[in-house]
């Protein structure tokens, strides 16, 4: 038994805007930014802040989740008007994954280890030190643990990083915020054949759904589902 399945984690959250899902639909799978390169995608389907911070704290070849079923970044999104949906993925898929645990927020922490600074302490409970990242992480089933006892009922966000991608199962969920995008994401789930699960779910906070982005993101994922070589036209995370 892993770590998660030993503290009572059935899933693992990914969050990602809606019109994306037929790229990852298509693909069965949540890409690390190697694994988007390589298939074409552009910097542009990275968020335009974090994913810059995530390389140069040593993260850049991870895929990131998170144990947090209502995260900040997804509030935030919602709240700006951003048509975000959830990718719930069953904790059984880690058990065959090399992935860590970090408390901190990779994108956003300002308390590193660099310039001669000694960052966040080592501990089992905080982590430890990896390479040339710069935050601590939980990368043995003992030191996970001892996270997940410390603070995974505390409110703290945990971040789930997999070196690598993640596959993406029959079982996986497609967690929509309004009834709305909940039939949009069903019909990309029909159209390409997966056995996903759609639910609506109450968002985490102000959800200001934004009328004039809903041409935008319908169009695009018509072309995404149309054409599988097509790589997007600009409608990326926070760039709409």
């Amino acid at each position: 038994m892993g770590a998660l399945d030993a503290f009572g984690v059935d899933a693992v959250n990914h969050y990602t805007p809606l019109h994306y899902l037929p790229f990852i639909g298509r693909a069965r799978s949540l890409l690390g930014k190697p694994s988007l390169a390589q298939r074409g995608f552009s910097s542009q389907h990275l968020r335009s802040m974090s994913s810059r911070q995530d390389v140069a704290r040593g993260f850049g070849e991870y895929a990131f989740l998170t144990l947090d079923s209502k995260a900040r970044i997804l509030q935030a999104k919602l709240e700006a008007g951003f048509r975000h949906i959830g990718i719930r993925v069953p904790s059984s898929v880690f058990n065959g994954l090399q992935f860590g645990l970090c408390r901190y927020n990779v994108a956003m922490t300002r308390f590193l280890r660099r310039d001669g600074k000694t960052g966040f302490p080592e501990s089992a409970s905080n982590g430890r030190y990896y390479g040339d990242q710069q935050i601590p992480i939980a990368k043995t089933e003992a030191d996970q643990r001892s996270m997940l006892e410390a603070h995974l009922q505390s409110g703290t966000m945990i971040e789930v990083l997999v070196s690598g991608d993640v596959p993406l199962p029959p079982a996986t969920t497609v967690v929509a915020f309004s009834v709305e995008d909940a039939g949009i994401a069903q019909d990309v789930v029909s159209r390409l054949n997966l056995q996903w699960r759609v639910f609506v779910e109450q968002p985490p906070g102000p959800y200001n759904r934004r009328s004039d982005h809903v041409r935008n993101v319908s169009d695009f994922i018509a072309q995404a589902l149309e054409n599988a070589n097509w790589r997007g036209n600009g409608l990326e995370f926070d760039r709409i």
